[in-house]
């Protein structure tokens, strides 16, 4: 019995031995794995390639706010200017009085354009003038801030007012304009002419005498049609102020004979119709500049530059990087804003838009939002000076295997016919979201702005791509 009890002891002993000879259990799991089957991964770094690119007719100029003014541009020394064409929204029902308009006329007729941020010189003259529109502004019409507005209006024709004026208004005293009740504006008079045809068509009677004006009124599309077209306001005289103006207003003035005490309609009411731009009616910038080549010219950075309109164009190096790498776990690449203080405005614009160059113009046309794979969103950062796209992989690869195999299978010639494959557009945006904070919205960004990102023939942009391969 003692024999077997330190027979046991022994081999107990002996496997503990065993055990304790080596704790460490590292190379246990790859020690069980064909060192093929073994998956490393490993940073690459691709470079991108840049320029500047005009936007041309790449921004929407259908929108809630309009600019208006013009100034010399110090970086290229380009003048740009910006008017815009406006529709009046008829609110639905409508109506004058039913009776009592002294003379069926208007004593006055007035436009008031209103604006809530200016850009420039506060003590600057301007001079704008006024014409009426012959041609509407079509919906589902998609129109660009490079419009001619010369199809819309007559150019020939005198302007219905014209009007120099200031940002501040030396007519109205500091302390009312430096009140919360004022909202700034100009106000400019127009013929009365305009008002006395929305008055003459509304109390319009047929043959019988029976009165038919009110289907005039009956909403904004009729209005729009049958009364008026709307207005283009142009920029004329003036240099270094842009208004940024958020509603315009068209006020038509008018008496009312009522009865006073006595009873008799010897007692005279004064009235305004008031008639206004804004999401029910549309209207549209249109932006000149006389020349940017020499921006465009530059080799050193490139520009994103509104609403003058400059754009940045990245080619992506989409071969080599799929060449180069087994799987593409992520890809990301960053752009950097010179830090300056330079130009009309070099605030940074809040967010950018990176889209395959193809797809620019629908992506707007279409209300998209971004997917993840052709299109993305990237937010200034400014203790990096940066915008940064996290993981660009899914557009590399759809780069590739969307757009070049498929391309390249039919076509041996594809790539040179289809030289914009590998190329994306980074575009200023806008963005609305919802209670949640999700993005629901994405616009052109057109405010004052301009900014230099590195890039260009002199700078390459690296683009760190994480791949993995198999050991062996």
């Amino acid at each position: 019995m003692k024999n077997i009890l330190k027979s046991l002891l022994f081999t107990a002993g002996a496997l503990l031995g065993f055990v304790q000879c080596d704790d460490n259990t590292e190379s246990i799991g790859s020690s069980i794995v064909p060192e093929e089957d073994i998956v490393v991964a490993e940073t690459k770094i691709f470079n991108a390639s840049s320029k500047t690119i005009m936007a041309n007719d790449s921004i929407l100029a259908n929108t809630n706010e309009v600019y208006l003014g013009k100034y010399t541009d110090s970086e290229s020394g380009t003048v740009f200017t910006s008017d815009f064409l406006t529709q009046f929204a008829c609110t639905e029902g409508f109506e004058f009085p039913a009776e009592g308009v002294e003379g069926d006329s208007a004593t006055y007729t007035k436009l008031r354009l209103y604006f809530d941020e200016y850009y420039g010189d506060s003590l600057n003259a301007m001079r704008c003038e006024v014409y009426e529109l012959d041609n509407t502004l079509q919906e589902g019409i998609p129109y660009y801030t490079n419009l001619d507005a010369e199809e819309f209006y007559d150019a020939q024709k005198s302007p219905l007012a014209a009007k120099t004026f200031n940002v501040i208004d030396f007519n109205v005293h500091d302390t009312i304009q430096n009140s919360d009740n004022y909202s700034r504006h100009i106000e400019i008079v127009l013929p009365n002419s305009i008002g006395n045809r929305f008055i003459s068509k509304f109390y319009e009677v047929d043959a019988n005498g029976d009165s038919i004006g009110k289907k005039y009124f009956a909403n904004s599309e009729v209005f729009i049609n049958e009364i008026f077209k709307g207005i283009y306001v142009k920029c004329t005289h003036g240099d270094g102020t842009l208004l940024k103006i958020y509603r315009t207003r068209l006020d038509v003035g008018f008496h009312r004979l009522i009865a006073s005490s006595s009873g008799e309609k010897d007692s005279i009411q004064a009235l305004s119709a008031p008639f206004y731009s804004g999401k029910e009616v549309l209207q549209a910038n249109k932006f000149n500049n006389n020349d940017l080549s020499a921006l465009l010219a530059e080799e050193e950075h490139t520009y994103i530059k509104t609403p003058a309109g400059l754009f940045t164009e990245v080619e992506l190096p989409v071969l080599d990087i799929i060449e180069n790498c087994d799987t593409i776990n992520s890809a990301k690449i960053v752009f950097t804003r010179y830090n300056e203080d330079a130009g009309f405005s070099t605030t940074p614009h809040k967010k950018l838009l990176m889209v395959r160059k193809g797809d620019m113009h629908k992506f707007f046309l279409k209300n998209k939002l971004v997917d993840q794979k052709t299109s993305y969103l990237a937010s200034f950062n400014s203790s990096n000076n940066t915008y940064t796209f996290s993981n660009i992989a899914a557009l590399v690869k759809h780069c590739y295997y969307n757009e070049y195999l498929k391309g390249v299978e039919n076509d041996e010639n594809w790539e040179q016919k289809n030289e914009d494959w590998n190329k994306v557009v980074l575009i200023p945006v806008s963005t609305t979201e919802d209670s949640n904070g999700s993005v629901v919205k994405i616009v052109h960004d057109i405010s004052v702005s301009s900014m230099r990102l590195r890039g260009g023939i002199e700078y390459e942009i690296p683009i760190e791509i994480v791949t993995s391969k198999y050991k062996k």
